[in-house]
């Protein structure tokens, strides 16, 4: 089956929900694709419409000037369907089975929407806001006009033809009586079915989705230290596009948190430094008035992070006074955070109490200071059953499975009524009261016009005048040029200069590394001669020593010689005294025969 699903925006609360359920469609297998006016993001199921017929600077204006910036302070916007000038951009989606139609001020006008029902498919437009059943406004703040004529819109500054009233009526008579109309809350539905112009249509209930593989609890432990804060601190997180918007209901919160600030067990926590508030989205000095340590995150666009700033959190405080299915709402909870809120919108469809958060009476702060007190003294955890809610409730799948079968049966039981005739680019009923608006939004553009004439003229006047500072700057750069060239020559010779310093440096390196070798090698050769010097020493020593024991020994030799010496004399006197004695004379003879008988 091929879907066609239209949003304005491929960003924003409306876009991220339409996105979603693009995403979901296409997850299960069917055929969708998304048409913006405006794309920020690079996704192949997107198309961004590139078509002057929607892209038109009077009516963006007018727009712009009249509606989205013509309202009382506080209040939501209000905004103009147009511009849609042509109907050639819709042959886009001819060979689509069906059509659904989502947040589409400045976009899709009551014309085209006609010009699509006359492709015989069936057209499905989800309500985001109450904008589709109003003459302008997309929230109603308490006023029931929607369900008459929406005539004197009390939220328009200025309003001098009554242009609400002329919408809704035009609306109410050129709309298609075949429109499904789908909503995400019980609320919008019942809303929606009280307005004058749905109150005849069919009107399905369907909740928006999120992708719970993404949007899941992170450990709050190591997110806490990234931001600063302590593994004891408690966290209250709130947000909102413009905190500025009555609805969103930040004078509330603000009410509650002072009222909570009397509570002794909140005090500790202030004296210790561990309760802080964390904020996403337009930042407001208002919040400096809490007096309590915060810490504005501005727009996160990345959804990984946003995971992580609603894990981190204990609670999420969302003090809406009027809301249809807050994303934020959804994605806290699938990341485990309960959610305190006012019993208001689409967001008591969702919340039950004491299980997954807690609900309060409309603009009770006093009951919403004391739930979010509970929430974050309370000895039971919520994260289970929040993140098993979002899951068995909000997965994309389940959103898509149901549009499903909603396509299905619209297209199996298609209506045979069907718009005819000639559709005009802009129906009479709407063109004239806007035709003084028109008139002067073309006296502001021709305005613009001549301004940008004169611009141009002084830019022209300009340019002459860059130009001859230009011819100036380009002499001095060809003086400069030729100072560079030659300062690149007394570079090129300090180079060569340099160099050859560079190369006698290192002759001169080489020559005492050669020193510094044949010092090592002297070095050894003395350590050397020293070592053969202690050898003699030694050797001298001894030989000393021995020429010591060689004269002692002499000493003694001759010693010992005289004493032979002496002995000897002795003998010899002694011999010659034998000699002479008559008993040698006598025995001779004997002596004699003795050696011959030898």
């Amino acid at each position: 089956m091929k879907i066609a699903l239209l949003n304005t925006f491929d960003n924003g609360g409306a876009g991220k929900a339409a996105l979603r359920l693009n995403k979901g469609l296409n997850s299960i297998g069917e055929n969708s694709q998304m048409f913006v006016k405006w794309k920020n993001i690079d996704d192949e199921t997107i198309t961004q419409i590139l078509s002057r017929e929607i892209n038109n600077k009077l009516f963006d204006e007018l727009s712009m000037k009249y509606f989205i910036k013509n309202i009382k302070k506080g209040n939501t916007i209000s905004s103009l369907m147009y511009p849609s000038v042509g109907f050639d951009y819709l042959n886009l989606f001819q060979s689509y089975d069906v059509v659904n139609l989502h947040w589409i001020p400045s976009f899709i006008s009551i014309e085209a929407i006609v010009q699509l029902d006359r492709m015989q498919k069936p057209i499905i437009w989800t309500l985001h806001d109450e904008n589709p059943y109003t003459g302008g406004c997309h929230y109603t703040h308490g006023c029931e006009k929607f369900k008459i004529n929406c005539s004197n819109c009390p939220q328009l500054v200025t309003n001098p033809s009554n242009i609400t009233k002329h919408i809704l009526e035009s609306k109410i008579k050129y709309l298609p009586k075949n429109i499904t109309i789908v909503t995400p809350s019980i609320w919008l539905a019942e809303t929606a079915k009280e307005s004058a112009l749905f109150k005849n249509h069919r009107v399905e209930v369907i909740a928006n989705s999120l992708e719970t593989d993404i949007y899941k609890p992170y450990k709050k432990s190591q997110l806490k230290r990234d931001l600063g804060l302590s593994e004891n601190s408690k966290v209250l997180l709130f947000g909102a596009e413009d905190l500025n918007e009555n609805r969103k209901g930040l004078s509330y919160l603000l009410d509650s948190i002072n009222y909570m600030k009397q509570n002794n067990k909140i005090n500790k926590l202030l004296l210790d430094n561990e309760l802080h508030v964390l904020t996403f989205g337009k930042p407001s000095p208002i919040l400096d008035s809490m007096d309590i340590p915060y810490k504005s995150l501005g727009y996160i666009n990345n959804d990984e992070r946003l995971a992580e700033i609603y894990s981190v959190a204990d609670i999420l405080a969302l003090p809406s006074l009027e809301d249809n299915l807050p994303n934020m709402m959804l994605e806290s909870l699938s990341c485990g955070t309960p959610v305190v809120a006012f019993n208001t919108g689409g967001i008591k469809d969702v919340i039950v109490e004491g299980y997954n958060g807690f609900l309060c009476e409309v603009g009770d702060s006093v009951s919403f200071a004391n739930k979010i007190i509970n929430v974050l003294f309370s000895d039971i955890s919520f994260s289970e059953n929040c993140r098993e809610y979002a899951e068995e409730f909000f997965a994309l799948n389940i959103q898509a499975n149901k549009y499903k079968a909603l396509f299905e049966d619209l297209i199996n039981n298609k209506t045979n009524y069907f718009s005819s005739g000639n559709v005009p680019r802009l129906v009479p009923e709407i063109s004239e009261p806007l035709m003084d608006w028109i008139c002067d939004i073309s006296l502001d553009i021709e305005n613009q016009i001549n301004k940008f004439e004169k611009d141009n003229i002084a830019m022209k006047n300009g340019i002459e005048e860059l130009i001859k500072e230009r011819d100036t700057v380009l002499a001095q750069s060809e003086r400069l040029k030729e100072e560079r060239n030659h300062i690149i020559i007394e570079r090129e010779n300090i180079k060569s200069e340099r160099d050859s310093l560079v190369e006698n440096t290192e002759k001169i390196l080489h020559e005492i590394d050669i020193l510094i070798a044949e010092k090592e090698n002297l070095k050894q050769e003395r350590d050397i001669l020293l070592a053969d010097s202690e050898y003699l020493r030694q050797e001298r020593d001894s030989v000393v020593l021995e020429r010591e024991h060689l004269k002692q020994e002499k000493d003694r030799v001759v010693a010992e010689r005289e004493s032979i010496r002496r002995e000897l004399g002795n003998i010899s006197e002694e011999l010659h005294q034998a000699y002479g004695s008559r008993s040698w004379k006598f025995t001779k003879p004997l002596r004699f025969l003795g050696r011959k008988l030898k």
